[in-house]
């Protein structure tokens, strides 16, 4: 019974997982990067569309955490449900961290765990 449960369950979790902001990441990477390009040492650590754009919610190297749209930064909000589950960076700073790629096969950055360096 519990099996079946579980089984039943299952689609809703891929779904769920297939939702989540790291899904986009390619598509969204120039706004991630624009985000990162002058915060060394930051991470992405959750984004969403708002307004027609992408919000990234960074984590800085002093452990607070930034909302950056373009140009725009305002401290960060309430947590987020998917904030820190994955992280977006711009440098390989694990050795289980994921290369991110355009179609083209560059190089757009990394996906790993804010723990990850």
């Amino acid at each position: 019974m519990r099996w079946a449960l579980a089984l039943a369950l299952l689609p809703g979790l891929a779904l769920a997982q297939e939702t989540a902001w790291e899904s986009r990441v390619v598509e969204w990477a120039p706004a991630l990067r624009t985000c990162l390009a002058d915060r060394p040492g930051a991470m992405v650590v959750a984004a969403w569309e708002e307004a027609g754009g992408v919000v990234a919610r960074l984590l800085l190297p002093d452990g607070t955490r930034q909302d950056c749209a373009g140009a725009a930064r305002r401290p960060a909000g309430a947590a987020r449900a998917d904030e820190g589950l994955r992280a977006f960076m711009l440098d390989r700073r694990c050795v289980d961290a994921w290369r991110v790629v355009d179609p083209a096969g560059r190089e757009l950055g990394w996906l790993a765990y804010p723990g990850c360096g």
